[in-house]
């Protein structure tokens, strides 16, 4: 069984309701986009999901699916009332400090920063730089140094930047960097945390 897709007005719609889980949504969507043989860029696209309502981060999947092929996504429509759902908040449970100290320049390297609560940057941190701090990391620019959050020991810190292609990361005691030789690119804000007792990098959603 397939997606039904009509056009309507120059939008898309997809009929998604004989789908029960968010993985079939997903891939019968992408099939169903593959197949298309033209339509314009930007065009709105509007998802009938019958019973079923996504998570805000599911949401987000689809818009990005869809970014991908060029469309946005106008609507989600849903019979189903409106659910309580997890604190979407993209920082998560971090943890809250009294002491934020900001930094309103680039760091060079050989130039090194601590805080004893968050850092933020407002500027790029290059390779060779250091920043260190008790709390939560924010980069407004590229990370590209090494960057250690938490570093009293709690894994709750986050380390976010508009570019994130570090050397090392650090948060509490554990450590992650890129594989010898692999050039990182980086087009969207990200954010590094740590789940399951590992350094993870995801997509920052602001």
């Amino acid at each position: 069984m397939s997606a039904a897709l009509r056009s309507v007005n120059g939008e898309i719609r997809v009929d998604m309701r004989s789908f029960n889980t968010f993985s079939e949504i997903k891939n019968q969507l992408e099939k169903k986009l593959q197949r298309i043989d033209s339509y314009v860029l930007g065009t709105l696209v509007t998802l009938d999901m019958g019973d079923k309502r996504l998570s805000s981060k599911q949401v987000r999947e689809i818009e990005d699916l869809l970014l991908d092929h060029g469309l946005h996504l106008r609507e989600l429509r849903s019979n189903s009332k409106p659910r309580e759902e997890e604190d979407e908040n993209p920082f998560g449970d971090m943890p809250g400090y009294s002491d934020t100290a900001l930094i309103c320049r680039h760091l060079r390297s050989g130039q090194k920063v601590f805080c004893e609560g968050n850092l933020v940057i407002l500027g790029d941190i290059n390779p060779g730089a250091e920043v260190v701090a008790g709390g939560n990391i924010v980069v407004m620019g590229s990370l590209r140094g090494l960057a250690h959050a938490g570093a009293f020991g709690d894994e709750r810190a986050i380390i976010s930047a508009y570019r994130l292609s570090p050397t090392q990361l650090r948060i509490a005691n554990h450590i992650t960097r890129p594989p010898d030789g692999e050039v990182i690119v980086v087009s969207t804000p990200e954010l590094a945390r740590i789940r399951a007792g590992k350094v993870v990098i995801e997509k920052l959603k602001i």
